[in-house]
């Protein structure tokens, strides 16, 4: 009985080992080039935020108006649009004085702008304009990408000081030590979904 036994080829282990190594980068290359498509794809994404503060207008016959103007400055447009929109004392002891849904039906392209009108009529708005207390503005905001076919929520919380003196006072974002407290009140009163 003969053996036969291969000596030990260098070219051929080279080769293999090259192969190996080509593979793996070729794994990695995909998975990099995998991972930067998706971030590119979620940067695109559409966003709302303001193109200016808020506004907040008064007259004796309609009371006080809210007006949000929100562009979209994602690159995808945004689509099926729907807000709902509450407003509710500072103190957070009674139920919500509005409470608004708003759909908007047309599409919202890049660098688009829509206007969110709010008109509480509510008694405490409009009789007693010496003093209005403080006052909290959740929006909520639900669209879809109609490009990678994705929904995304927005929920964005405002501050408005009221009436102090017959002065209105202006609309500011809410501080991080009062979103707990909001979001409490959100989830134990079934506000937002």
């Amino acid at each position: 009985m003969t053996w036969n036994i291969r000596e030990w080829n260098w070219s051929d282990s080279v080769v293999t080992i090259s192969t190996a190594i080509f593979a793996l980068v070729s794994l990695i290359s995909v998975y990099i080039s995998v991972t930067t498509w998706q971030t590119q794809r979620e940067a695109a994404r559409p966003y709302l935020t303001f193109i200016e503060s808020p506004s907040l207008n008064f007259s004796e016959n309609s009371g006080f108006e809210f007006e949000f103007k929100f562009k979209n400055v994602g690159t995808h447009p945004a689509t099926n649009l729907s807000s709902r929109t509450l407003i509710f004392e500072q103190q957070l002891q009674q139920k919500p004085i509005l409470i608004d849904d708003y759909t908007v039906v047309n599409d919202i392209p890049r660098d688009a702008t829509t206007s969110l009108l709010l008109n509480p009529k509510v008694n405490s708005f409009t009789k007693e304009l010496e003093e209005i207390n403080p006052h909290f503005i959740i929006i909520s905001l639900k669209y879809s990408d109609p490009i990678v076919h994705k929904s995304y929520t927005q929920t964005i919380y405002l501050k408005w000081a009221g009436v102090i003196n017959n002065k209105q006072q202006p609309i500011i974002h809410v501080e991080m030590n009062e979103k707990s407290n909001i979001e409490h009140y959100l989830k134990t009163h079934q506000l937002l979904d």
